[in-house]
């Protein structure tokens, strides 16, 4: 149940980024940035899931 709660909040949070980012066009410096700060962030989450299912 709590990995159905975490899968849900990441796929909202990706759906929602796109969402944002067809809606308000950006500069290509700012997606280069925001694409570095997606890369932390999704090791970071995996980082945590690894240690949440190792036990």
């Amino acid at each position: 149940m709590k990995m159905s709660f975490i899968g849900g909040v990441l796929a909202g949070a990706i759906v929602g980024s796109a969402l944002t980012m067809v809606v308000d066009p950006i500069s290509d410096k700012q997606r280069r940035k925001m694409y570095r700060g997606a890369q932390t962030m999704f090791k970071t989450i995996g980082s945590v899931l690894d240690a949440v299912t190792m036990k």
